[in-house]
């Protein structure tokens, strides 16, 4: 898995605001801008850190033990064990706390659980872990 994470001014110049709004905007819920640029925030970290084992789409590789997030009982689960899960690690995959900062682990929190068919709002109301 890649390792690098977005600058705040590369997020600031990449950050499209009509875009954003247009491809969250199938979902039941109204986002706010601080809303959406976690989600696309977090997009862009799911890319660079994640995808390379849970696959572009959150489906998973089960031949590296690396589960499909679509549906996911974590996903849908408590959010202080997902967020403790991807802050630690477990079995095969990394901890991504020395890689990440707490607010870029959340933003990729909100997104996995809110893509692929995941909706759980309630992500935004997490201040800290």
């Amino acid at each position: 898995m890649a390792t690098s994470s977005c600058s705040k001014a590369e997020d600031e110049a990449e950050f499209d605001l009509s875009k954003a709004l247009k491809y969250w905007q199938s979902t039941d819920k109204t986002w706010n801008e601080d809303e959406l640029r976690s989600l696309e925030l977090g997009q862009a970290l799911y890319r660079k850190n994640c995808a390379a084992c849970h696959g572009k789409k959150g489906s998973g590789d089960n031949t590296i033990g690396a589960p499909s997030l679509v549906n996911n009982s974590i996903i849908k689960g408590d959010i202080s064990y997902h967020l403790t899960l991807v802050k630690n690690g477990k079995g095969q995959m990394p901890a991504f706390s020395k890689v990440l900062t707490d607010d870029e682990i959340l933003s990729v929190v909100a997104f996995e659980r809110n893509a692929w068919g995941n909706h759980d709002y309630s992500v935004f109301n997490q201040t800290d872990e």
